[in-house]
């Protein structure tokens, strides 16, 4: 890793190793046979047609990896003081050049002129001055001290850093890893503009929740080029668990607890437990977070497609069907609404799950839904593709959804500010 002690990838943001602020499987299709399920099909229809067909074996190559072409800054310096433009150019690591300091304050005092600063309330023709990282004035002629570094945006978006709510950096689930750890999630999450995440701790039923928070503390804190929080999940359910959640929140800044509902021996959480979970959020003033799916359901699908011999990405969406992310999601909906805890449905995938959010916040509810990239870019067709890898590479729980017209259904209800949006890992 480049860098030194007193400068790191990027000017200004000091060495590599920072000191982050906290803040509080699929199943496989084997194209060999030529047969492709079609998108009517249900579960009962596949298992019957699969009862009288041969069975095959996939197999999928490596694909190799492309490089990346990135957007670098370039330092120049002249007469007129610094100045920063932004060129293509095939890299391979980030390759922000060194800041050159002017009077010893270039470092502490940078303008942003001439760009299109977005907010939340619309885009404005502005300049941006920040000083000691903090941004002091916003607007047109500002004045400003002598000796500041000048970034000249004409043309181009001034737009806050991202914050990711929801990434899975080094999570190890059912036989497999991450592809990004720590190191390589955030730096690809500053090159594209988000400056800060937040993780999930997923203890392993019985594990300490404390236990498992400095685990992935001792993982993250050398790694990470970016701010980051953690949610911690909750997957069991003693007066131990109860107190370590207090002790988090407390002594430690968590003030996110997530909870499954699918994951049946691994991480799911019965409704008795789900309510007293639910409870306990809501006297620490933490926010509740809930994977919506029927876990029972869902083994007792997995179980006939296995039989079946329906081992294909096709079969994962057969398993959690949008009934059964719907039904989930109204009722942890109901759960929270009895102790009056807030809510956070996390990666909403389809059009009744998102209808039950709109429902629910029609009725005056404190609950969000959050739709994630790949449901509102992609859709559950891809799992009948004829390439293994194209079709495995979609699959995500919950799925995908066959309906070509949920992605702009969630978009539209974005727009609407039913759902909350997330960039998901």
């Amino acid at each position: 890793m480049a860098g030194n002690d007193d400068g790191g990838w990027f000017p200004g943001l000091g060495n590599n190793k920072p000191k982050p602020r906290r803040m509080g499987k699929a199943d496989f299709f084997d194209p060999a046979s030529g047969r492709s399920t079609p998108d009517s099909y249900s579960m009962n229809q596949a298992i019957s047609s699969a009862n009288s067909s041969p069975s095959t074996k996939a197999t999928g190559s490596q694909e190799e990896l492309d490089s990346l072409q990135e957007d670098l800054l370039q330092v120049t310096v002249d007469s007129g003081g610094v100045t920063e433009e932004i060129v293509m150019e095939q890299a391979t690591e980030l390759a922000a050049q060194p800041v050159v300091e002017v009077d010893g304050s270039s470092q502490n005092r940078l303008l942003i002129k001439n760009g299109k600063v977005v907010n939340a309330d619309g885009i404005e023709d502005a300049d941006v001055f920040i000083e000691n990282g903090v941004i002091t004035q916003l607007g047109r002629n500002l004045i400003i001290p002598g000796g500041t570094r000048t970034i000249d945006a004409r043309g181009r978006y001034v737009m806050p850093g991202g914050i990711d709510t929801h990434t899975h950096m080094e999570l190890e689930l059912m036989g497999a890893t991450a592809v990004d750890d720590f190191y390589q999630g955030t730096k690809a999450a500053i090159a594209g503009g988000t400056t800060m995440i937040m993780d999930f701790v997923l203890p392993r039923k019985g594990e300490s929740l404390v236990e498992a928070f400095g685990n992935w503390r001792r993982k993250a804190d050398p790694k990470v080029c970016c701010d980051y929080a953690l949610h911690v999940g909750v997957t069991w359910w003693s007066d131990q668990v109860k107190q370590e959640m207090t002790e988090l929140a407390k002594n430690h800044g968590v003030n996110s607890f997530k909870m499954f509902m699918a994951y049946k021996d691994l991480y799911m959480i019965r409704d008795p437990d789900l309510y007293k979970i639910f409870e306990h959020c809501k006297e620490l003033g933490a926010i509740a977070q809930v994977h919506a799916e029927n876990g029972d359901i869902i083994a007792e699908n997995t179980k006939k497609l296995l039989e079946a011999g329906i081992t294909g990405p096709e079969g994962h969406e057969m398993s959690r069907p949008e009934d059964v992310e719907a039904e989930a999601t109204h009722r942890a909906c109901v759960i929270a609404n009895q102790v009056s805890c807030p809510l956070y449905v996390v990666h909403i995938m389809s059009k009744m799950a998102a209808d039950v959010i709109a429902l629910k916040r029609s009725q005056g509810a404190v609950v969000y839904g959050e739709p994630i990239a790949a449901s509102l870019g992609s859709d559950g067709t891809n799992y009948h593709h004829t390439c293994w890898r194209h079709a495995a590479s979609h699959v995500l729980s919950p799925p995908l959804r066959p309906d070509p017209e949920t992605p702009d259904y969630l978009v539209q209800m974005l727009a609407e500010l039913t759902a909350h949006f997330t960039w998901c890992e």
